[in-house]
């Protein structure tokens, strides 16, 4: 794999091109990193074939949890397990990046205790459309989750825009029925709540996961995950990470390696922020094709590495 020096800020440069995207192990326990989580991406971290792993997502807020076992920074109290998670990352060997995902669930959170009441953009059966004060305080809590990640020690975080989350359901036209400023510019809320993360952080790279096309008549398409990315590298995007919206991270009808292609490669032309795609790549053969035809400038491997973090060694 060739050396890739992208456009994240702060000096942060990827050592590969190869990327182990955020996959859920729901390895915690009321929010704090339990021992077997730590041990499996410590394994992780051995792979030289990876420079860049951003963690799995983490609640904001506990009104935006999407299962009992999710990481958490939401609060002060789970920077330590963090820590612990970076530290055990850190003592393998290697000049890999370590990036945490940053979500709320909106409508999607599944938590079952305490019972909340579930948020989103619009009202609907048990979903309570959310105002302005709701709105303030959701930005608030990305903010304050992206800080303690900064003190955690990691590299950077992804704010998480994409399968069917909070800020993807703001994007995506099959959820969004606001009348209001936020419902004739979808992208208006997500990217609030990305300014203020970036303006909060400073020179600290974010990134963000942009849920680029639904496949569902009436939702978002290419175009408008195209546009999204522009929009976001606008607002400093260190890392546009390009993939599936309100219908998750795979794809009908494809089962090719990077399933998101057609996506990728036309955002990578519109844009020079560097341009991530995930979906079905299997081998490093796979990732070396995708990168050669120029479809993205770097290759998350996801599944086939959760399930042999030893992959392509």
């Amino acid at each position: 794999m060739q050396y890739i020096e992208t456009s994240i800020q702060a000096g942060v440069k990827i050592p590969t091109r190869i990327v182990m995207p955020p996959m859920a192990s729901e390895g915690a326990e009321d929010g704090k990193i339990g021992a077997s989580a730590v041990e499996f991406y410590r394994k992780c971290a051995k792979n030289p074939l990876f420079g860049l792993y951003i963690i799995e997502h983490n609640y904001v807020e506990r009104a935006g949890q999407v299962s009992p076992k999710q990481m958490s920074l939401a609060e002060d109290g789970a920077i330590d397990s963090h820590k612990r998670l970076i530290d055990a990352m850190q003592s393998e060997a290697g000049d890999h990046k370590i990036f945490v995902q940053l979500n709320h669930a909106g409508r999607k959170s599944k938590l079952a205790t305490p019972p909340v009441p579930l948020i989103g953009p619009s009202a609907e059966d048990g979903v309570r459309e959310m105002n302005a004060s709701d709105m303030a305080r959701v930005q608030e809590k990305f903010v304050e989750a992206a800080l303690r990640a900064e003190k955690a020690g990691y590299d950077g975080v992804e704010v998480h825009v994409a399968h069917g989350f909070l800020l993807n359901q703001f994007f995506s036209p099959l959820v969004n029925k606001r009348r209001d400023s936020y419902g004739e510019d979808r992208l208006a809320y997500p990217l609030e709540v990305f300014s203020a993360v970036k303006e909060a952080l400073g020179n600290f790279p974010v990134a963000v996961r942009i849920g680029g096309l639904d496949f569902e008549d009436g939702g978002t398409e290419i175009a408008d995950g195209v546009e999204a990315a522009k929009r976001f590298e606008a607002a400093g995007a260190d890392l546009l990470d390009m993939t599936g919206g309100m219908n998750g991270y795979t794809r009908p009808g494809h089962s090719e390696p990077g399933w998101f292609s057609d996506l990728t490669a036309q955002t990578k032309a519109a844009v020079t922020t560097p341009v991530l795609l995930t979906g079905g790549v299997q081998t490093p053969e796979d990732a070396e094709a995708l990168l050669a035809t120029e479809k993205a400038d770097l290759i998350g491997v996801g599944r086939a590495f959760l399930k042999n973090p030893d992959w392509g060694v």
